[in-house]
């Protein structure tokens, strides 16, 4: 039996809009401090894209500008100027891939788990606007991170009885130097066991197999300890070798790949010319395809595993002496595979204009999701409000622009297991600066490339061509982009992929399944005010305002009723406890907030 153990080591006037019953928008998900972030809207004449979000430690430091530059260094020649600056400081040369891409190029690793800020001094590259000169931007060094995975006992090969191998593999969150890997894996034995290794520096995986263990009735102790590459994660697996001569399963395990199926692993070879029909058997299921490879028998349904399933293992099954098994096995084998999904959590909209905002979501069957944010112009929000509540983003293209874009990676944390639902969160403050009285309307959408959902390989074939919405981020680039607005709302607005069936819109293994109705949203309004409305049935209303930062009642705040056509049907100020009531004969539309520059 195996025994894991494992541990982890501005200034202008400002116009609020609220609709009516607005105090329960504000949500305990947000925590907030002073922001700092540069209106990065304001450089898109001259940089395209930058690099941000989480890079590996041997990145380059790269700015696509928006046109091609003459006065540039030769190509692959270092250019001498001081055009990077960075906190904390990092030692490298500046080189010109092309006309309008620059890279800064560390001389050493960048320290892992450390964020940097970066000013790119335009000014010493070309003429710019005043107040552009200097161009600021952060990134954030990928943390440390290992995890351990064993593929259990097996035959040493589909004839031994006497000896068997262990295989596994170690992950890294970024790319590591393979003998600092190899330090990281640890074998206990009376046996003279040895580690083979086989690195994959690219998908920063390092497969492992100790074979020859004989037959015996001791145990063999693996221990991991990630410190040797900066790591917390450690842990340690005793493996109880089964003795000789004994045919019994060790394992029965649910593989949730690219085609779930059921694992059963003996102790010696099974025979391949019997029949499993019946001695096999995975709850109910009908028509088993089985497979054999020396101690591993392999079970497959004709439809996708989903829940959990009782799987027996008769004894009668033998081994390739004709040997049975000592006694039958039952196991219960739950099998997660939940459609990819995306979900904004909890109801909040109002974002006060000071502080960090974070924005929690959770995902499932997904290794990356792309985040949209689009600004709602503070004189277009009446206009918004004509055909949306607060919920809603119809006709947007005629009130908003988007202003960022990005790939977020969800899949750095190698001991997250992403087919379960996991939550996340968003460091919106990064991403942009706040506008007060304006909205924006955070998009999180995903594509079928970003799926960890289990299809057979038909149906991966035939979703091989599917057309995702505009994809701008180059493969490993880690940065952020700006489109053109026609060809951002081209993708956004009801995207369905070119190749859509409704008959499939359920099925995620095709594209029809990756579909805008998929994507989760949340309106932001930018304010310090929180306004609670109610209407008697006597033509009178009520309004209270609230300081959102400190939840003490505003006075002085001036309320302008509005109908559908945006006039002003009257106009009311709160008292000292930041209520004010009053008649009026028609209903409102709108309700708008003013106090000083709120």
């Amino acid at each position: 039996m195996n025994h894991p153990i494992s541990t982890k080591r501005p200034t202008a006037k400002v116009i609020v809009i609220c609709v009516l019953v607005i105090a329960a928008a504000v949500a305990g998900y947000f925590y907030f401090k002073k922001s700092k972030t540069q209106d990065k809207t304001l450089y898109a004449k001259y940089i395209d894209a930058y690099t941000s979000g989480t890079i590996s430690k041997k990145s380059p430091i790269r700015v696509h500008l928006t046109s091609s530059t003459k006065n540039i260094a030769d190509l692959g020649q270092a250019d001498e100027r001081e055009i990077f600056d960075f906190s904390p400081s990092i030692k490298g040369k500046t080189y010109w891939i092309d006309a309008q891409t620059i890279e800064f190029r560390p001389e050493e690793d960048l320290k892992p788990g450390k964020e940097y800020s970066a000013t790119l001094n335009l000014a010493n590259l070309f003429a710019v606007e005043k107040d552009l000169e200097e161009f600021e931007f952060d990134f954030k060094v990928i943390s440390p991170g290992i995890s351990f995975v064993e593929n259990g006992l097996v035959s040493q090969n589909n004839t031994s009885l006497n000896l068997m191998k262990l295989t596994g593999e170690i992950s890294t969150s970024d790319v590591e130097d393979v003998q600092s890997i190899e330090k990281t894996l640890k074998i206990n034995s009376e046996q003279q066991l040895k580690i083979k290794w086989n690195h994959n520096p690219q998908n920063q995986t390092s497969s492992f197999t100790i074979d020859s263990i004989k037959k015996s009735t001791a145990t063999v102790s693996l221990t991991w300890d990630g410190d040797e590459i900066g790591a917390e994660e450690k842990g340690e697996l005793e493996l109880d070798i089964p003795a000789k001569n004994v045919f019994k399963v060790l394992a029965i395990k649910a593989i949730q790949q690219s085609e779930n199926y059921v694992l059963i692993q003996c102790s010696e070879p099974v025979n391949v010319a019997q029949d499993l029909s019946g001695l096999v058997t995975v709850g109910d299921i009908s028509d088993l395809r089985y497979t054999i490879d020396g101690s591993q028998i392999k079970v497959y349904t004709p439809d996708a595993l989903d829940g959990s399933y009782n799987v027996v293992v008769n004894n009668t099954v033998t081994n390739i002496n004709g040997k049975n098994l000592e006694s039958s096995t039952t196991a219960n084998l739950v099998f997660e595979n939940k459609q990819p999904a995306v979900t904004i959590s909890g109801t909040g909209n109002i974002l006060p204009n000071s502080g960090k905002l974070v924005l929690p979501f959770e995902a499932v069957n997904l290794k990356s999701v792309d985040v949209t944010i689009i600004k709602i112009y503070q004189d277009n929000i009446p206009q918004f409000f004509q055909v949306n509540n607060y919920s809603e983003g119809n006709e947007l293209r005629r009130v908003a622009k988007p202003i960022l874009q990005k790939t977020i990676r969800l899949d750095e944390d190698k001991t997250v297991d992403l087919r379960k639902k996991n939550r996340f969160t968003l460091d919106l403050d990064k991403l942009f600066k706040t506008e007060p009285g304006a909205m924006y309307r955070v998009s999180i959408m995903f594509k079928q490339k970003y799926s960890l959902f289990s299809c057979n390989e038909a149906a991966k074939s035939e979703g091989s061509s599917e057309n995702d919405y505009e994809d701008d981020y180059e493969n490993g680039y880690y940065g952020q982009k700006i489109d053109e607005d026609d060809d951002f709302w081209q993708g956004y607005e009801n995207y369905y992929p070119s190749n859509y069936s409704w008959r499939d819109k359920d099925d995620p293994c095709t594209p029809s399944y990756y579909t805008s109705d998929k994507w989760a949203h949340r309106n932001l309004l930018s304010s310090n005010i929180g306004l609670i409305a109610k209407r008697g049935n006597d033509e009178s209303m009520m309004v209270i305002a609230t300081d959102l930062l400190s939840a003490k009642p505003l006075s002085g705040v001036t309320i302008n009723l509005l109908n559908y056509q945006r006039q002003k049907l009257t106009t009311v100020e709160t008292d000292g406890n930041g209520m004010v009531t009053f008649s009026l004969k028609k209903k409102p539309f709108l309700l708008v907030a003013e106090k000083g520059t709120d």
